[in-house]
């Protein structure tokens, strides 16, 4: 059995220096690879409950299963949000101070391998309206941030004019493990649902935006990982 809990706190405890503003939008995504999906949501729901009536700051707690990309057929993502790091620091110490919430919930769950972390943060405040219930993804290696940073807006733009059903963001990496490098940042889209998702890949699949995509995203950023999920609670 391997045990995720000094993962779990090694994650929530650490955080890198950051041009991210106190107040963001910020997100503690675990990887687990080898496990049941329906186990790790039903004990995400009960971590939860144990945590949040503890003191927890979290504004979710949720897990997913991986559809598209890489390891889909084994690939599980427990997310923890927050508000702010103030939030997510004394998250962090509640945890740490109360083992059994996480020995009583996700501790019996067997794993095929090793769990990976990373904490991703955006100055949006979305909060749990940023997590639909799907998620598609891809994580970047930005190689030009300024350029990037600019076209982002233009995208989301042309993303709605196109009447694409999603929110449509970014996120920076505040603790990248080796794991995750070279991946520094991610373009998410956020639906209600997975038809809300397919009709938004279609116009993102579109001759215009693909084209404007190649010109002005691709030069600046290549993609380490993509995917596709769907949120189990």
């Amino acid at each position: 059995m391997i045990k995720i809990y000094k993962t779990f706190l090694i994650s929530l405890g650490l955080l890198a220096i950051s041009i991210l503003p106190s107040k963001a939008f910020i997100v503690d995504v675990w990887e687990v690879r080898g496990a049941n999906p329906q186990e790790i949501s039903e004990a995400t729901i009960a971590f939860k409950e144990k945590a949040m009536a503890g003191g927890a700051k979290y504004t979710a707690f949720r897990s997913s299963t991986k559809l598209r990309g890489d390891n889909s057929n084994d690939t599980t993502f427990v997310y923890g949000y927050y508000d702010s790091y103030e939030d997510q620091m004394e998250t962090a110490a509640i945890v740490a101070e109360n083992p059994n919430w996480f020995n009583s919930t996700y501790g019996e769950i067997e794993f095929d391998s090793s769990v990976n972390s990373v904490t991703w943060a955006n100055n949006s405040t979305l909060g749990e309206a940023a997590a639909g219930q799907t998620i598609g993804y891809a994580t970047l290696e930005v190689e030009s941030g300024i350029n990037f940073v600019l076209n982002v807006p233009i995208m989301q733009e042309m993303m709605r004019e196109a009447g694409a059903p999603v929110i449509v963001d970014t996120l920076q990496c505040a603790m990248c493990p080796s794991s995750v490098l070279p991946a520094n940042a991610m373009i998410y889209f956020s639906s209600a649902n997975p038809v809300d998702m397919g009709k938004a890949l279609d116009i993102f699949a579109s001759e215009e935006m693909q084209r404007w995509m190649f010109a002005n995203m691709a030069p600046h950023a290549n993609i380490v990982d993509q995917g596709v999920v769907v949120f189990n609670n």
